[in-house]
């Protein structure tokens, strides 16, 4: 057994990212901070998942399977506002996409920029983001806050499971007392019908 089949992981993140060569120190930077919180990264098509299907599908598939989403924020796209003339770095649509799966299923989302990237509108809309420039006195001053997001994300999820399970069991019981009372309600019936006998 390798070393990430033994160890026992508190989360699981769909980590949205490019696949890109360039981009590639980014993501392992973002990795290597994810496992050393014990957070095990998933289902990046491409990257952790594999299938001759439509890679949309796939993000479908394996976004519900994360306990949350993380985003590697790296520009892909050079964009200029035609009103101020303002150009900046934009991200790859396909993270755009992902990041709206993972909001239409309530996954918390968590995002770290790599410096000099716009993340859009959409982004800062649904979650906090975290830029990181890749240095380690970066790393230290946002040490705390990056895991304050990631508490929070963890937090999040494990909230959202425990309201899950809660409701499973509140629906369980009200089906219990609906059948319960259907039962009460035919005995009645066919008592009053049929008299004591």
């Amino acid at each position: 057994m390798t070393d990430n089949q033994q160890r026992q992981y508190v989360a699981r993140a769909f980590v949205s990212c490019s696949l890109r060569l360039e981009d590639q120190p980014f993501v392992d930077y973002i990795e290597k901070i994810l496992l050393a919180y014990n957070i095990e990264p998933i289902g990046t098509v491409g990257r952790y998942s594999a299938s001759p299907e439509n890679p949309v599908v796939l993000m479908k598939k394996n976004i519900p399977y994360a306990d949350f989403v993380v985003i590697c924020a790296t520009p892909r796209y050079l964009q200029k506002d035609l009103h101020t003339g303002q150009v900046s770095y934009g991200l790859s649509e396909m993270i755009h996409i992902e990041t709206g799966i993972a909001y239409a299923n309530n996954k918390p989302v968590v995002v770290f920029v790599r410096e000099g990237t716009d993340v859009g509108n959409f982004i800062p809309n649904i979650t906090q983001y975290i830029t990181l420039n890749g240095k380690s006195e970066d790393f230290a001053v946002k040490k705390p806050l990056i895991y304050a997001l990631l508490n929070s994300a963890y937090l999040l999820t494990k909230e959202m499971k425990n309201k899950m399970k809660e409701s499973k069991v509140l629906n369980t019981a009200g089906k219990v007392v609906v059948v319960g009372l259907a039962i009460y309600g035919t005995y009645k019936l066919i008592k009053e019908i049929f008299g004591e006998k």
